[in-house]
């Protein structure tokens, strides 16, 4: 073999050596490649499993959505008719409400014409009653100034019982007239300086009583009324409270007043008789008394009409009391500020 042979040969293995050598830096290319599309398959497989358990997740959230709609329509369905229940309860209140008004205005202006009408006949009445008494006044005084030195003691005992009872006859018929007169007088409604009304009262009060009582006054704020009908009150509480305290050693008359909501609290208190309070629903009557004429004398009409005088001011009286240790009389009147707003 002659030199030109063997370089071919030469070349010709150096060729396939580079071959071999190429060849197999592809197979371990191809066997990376592989790894790598073994592990995008894994990859795959993997993802494949979330897809089918995220599917599964969402069809169980859509079964719940339907449900939960099927609840919300079959709720709906309920507060539709629940609302159209409470529709038909509110049409048939208002119904009522309209009926039970209706039948109030119709009970309320008959209760109106009764009162009037029991207005007019009290004063009536009392009206007519002053005429008998009138001449049952003077022929007492014809007696007294001609004849009373012709009775005997039996005679004197008698004319005096006429002329007591006479004279108690025209108080009653006084104070039911002014009773009456109650229902038909126009309230006028201004503020009122409470301390000085009062001041006013006391002053007429101790020019009329000799029993002048120990006043402990608070100071009154003021209130809104009839000024003259508010006196009357006054007047007749605390003339009250000196005479059922003529028995005791001292008469104390305290007064003073307190603010609730909108209203002023007012309230006169003593240490005088006192009286049951199991009779309370009788305090407030016409011509109801809880003491004897013999003890206290009166006519029963002082506190109703003290009762009928708060009302038409819309506020309330009331009473505390404990027999032997005296009672408080409160009433109430709508405050400057409530009136106002």
């Amino acid at each position: 073999m002659n030199n030109k042979e063997n370089d071919e040969l030469f070349l010709a293995n150096k060729e396939i050596a580079l071959q071999n050598l190429q060849r197999e830096k592809r197979a371990a290319e191809l066997l990376i490649a592989n790894k790598e599309l073994a592990f995008q398959n894994k990859e795959k497989e993997t993802r494949a499993q979330e897809l089918i358990i995220a599917n599964k997740e969402l069809a169980f959230q859509n079964k719940e959505k339907e449900k939960r709609a099927e609840e919300l329509i079959i709720a709906n369905r309920e507060l539709k008719s629940a609302e159209d229940d409470i529709r038909k309860l509110n049409d048939e209140l208002e119904r009522k409400v309209k009926e039970r008004t209706s039948q109030l205005e119709i009970a309320n202006k008959e209760l109106e014409v009764v009162n009037k009408e029991l207005e007019s006949f009290s004063y009536s009445v009392s009206h007519d009653l002053r005429a008998p008494i009138r001449a049952i006044h003077g022929y007492t005084k014809i007696l007294a100034e001609d004849y009373i030195d012709n009775f005997d003691a039996e005679g004197l005992k008698v004319f005096h019982a006429i002329t007591r009872n006479s004279k108690k006859m025209g108080e009653l018929i006084d104070d039911l007239l002014a009773f009456s007169k109650l229902g038909r007088k126009q309230v006028s409604f201004s503020a009122i300086d409470m301390n000085e009304l009062l001041k006013i009262v006391q002053d007429e009060i101790t020019e009329e009583d000799e029993n002048v009582p120990n006043y402990i006054v608070n100071i009154l704020p003021p209130a809104m009324g009839d000024k003259s009908l508010i006196k009357q009150v006054w007047i007749n509480l605390i003339s009250n409270a000196i005479k059922y305290s003529r028995h005791k050693a001292e008469t104390i008359v305290e007064i003073g007043a307190y603010q609730k909501n909108d209203m002023i609290i007012y309230f006169v208190k003593d240490k005088g008789a006192g009286f049951d309070m199991q009779y309370y629903d009788k305090l407030f009557g016409v011509f109801q008394r809880l003491h004897s004429q013999e003890e206290f004398e009166g006519t029963g009409i002082g506190l109703a009409i003290v009762q009928k005088i708060v009302q038409r001011h819309s506020g309330l009286a009331w009473a505390e009391s404990e027999l032997d240790h005296g009672s408080c009389f409160y009433f109430s009147l709508p405050s400057i500020e409530q009136t106002l707003i």
